[in-house]
């Protein structure tokens, strides 16, 4: 059985005894899930899964619900681990089909292998799924919880769009963005382990805003990544986000600063060519634009570090500082 990837940078007693017997159990129910009459969907969901994954959201839910002492996931926290990663599995199937990606995760996407309109109902069969285990826990909160999550990130998808011409979006307009579209399963995770281990409403809320900055971090460092990464490593081609004119952080301050060579870019009406684009990914990593990107992340976790300082008492102080390190690790990526 394929199982969930442990970043070497995330190697500690409590995250690898996570990763080596929660998980596990996680992948199961995940796995269960892909049974399906048509052979198809069952293929793209599989061949999904099987092309890696961290699983870095029901880590967040095990991490959350630890915090408050549920040292042993319950049946519910499991369900919402398997719902949380099915719904970041099709997320992933419909990025991929609106952005043309040919690749995910250094593999042949599957919009590339088995094309659009079988991508697109893999994607819908396991937002389904996800739902279905909701609905199963008949617990409310986790059914509004899930549903706020992913009307968030649908709009936060449509609302991203593209660079065209002299408009683009904010830098206001990007974190709305962000927020809705990345940070939003960042928020429903550690709220959702919070709210099982029996946080108060206070405690919960704090977690759901810590997940919502952590959330908002990793974006910004996955926008910088696109013209920092080791390819090899990073999993799709570098400078994606300059080929498809995507608002990111970098393309957005770039804008922003006034630069004629930004203008002169993104109203080319003939698409760049790669040589092009590497051009301009060699110039950028050589501006103050990563610099001030890098500083806007650092604030965001600066906040989250704020937020998750409220909670002072009916902790576990050491998930409280892996929490901590799991958001310098973020900020590592890129350093």
């Amino acid at each position: 059985m394929i199982t969930a990837q442990q970043p070497d940078s995330l190697k500690s007693d409590i995250i690898s005894e996570i990763y080596d017997y929660a998980l596990p159990i996680v992948d199961n129910k995940i796995i269960s899930c892909f049974a399906s009459s048509s052979p198809t969907i069952f293929e793209i969901t599989n061949y999904l899964f099987k092309i890696g994954g961290k699983r870095f959201r029901p880590l967040l839910i095990l991490l959350s619900a630890r915090l408050f002492g549920m040292q042993t996931p319950s049946d519910k926290i499991i369900i919402a681990c398997a719902s949380i990663e099915l719904i970041h599995m099709a997320t992933l199937l419909h990025d991929d089909i609106i952005d043309k990606s040919a690749t995910r995760r250094g593999h042949e996407s599957a919009y590339k292998k088995f094309g659009l309109p079988a991508s697109l109902l893999a994607g819908d069969f396991l937002l389904v799924r996800a739902f279905g285990l909701s609905c199963y826990t008949l617990d409310e909160k986790l059914i509004k919880y899930t549903e706020k999550a992913c009307l968030s990130l649908t709009e936060g998808e449509e609302l991203e769009g593209t660079i065209t011409g002299d408009k683009w979006k904010s830098y206001e307009e990007y974190l709305d963005i962000i927020q809705k579209k990345t940070a939003s399963l960042f928020s429903l995770a550690c709220a959702t382990g919070a709210y099982f281990a029996g946080a108060t409403e206070e405690q919960t809320k704090i977690l759901e805003q810590f997940g919502q900055l952590l959330g908002t971090a990793f974006q910004i460092i996955d926008d910088i990544l696109d013209i920092l990464a080791d390819e090899k490593d990073f999993g799709k081609p570098l400078g994606t986000d300059l080929k498809q004119r995507t608002p990111s952080i970098v393309n957005i301050l770039w804008l922003e600063s006034g630069d004629l060579r930004a203008k002169e870019f993104f109203n080319c009406e003939q698409p760049q060519t790669m040589q092009m684009i590497e051009e301009t990914i060699l110039y950028l990593r050589n501006s103050n634009i990563v610099i001030r990107a890098k500083e806007i992340a650092n604030q965001f976790a600066e906040l989250a570090k704020t937020e998750l300082d409220k909670l002072d008492e009916g902790i576990d102080f050491e998930v409280k500082q892996e929490f901590l390190r799991l958001l310098d690790k973020t900020l590592n990526r890129c350093a």
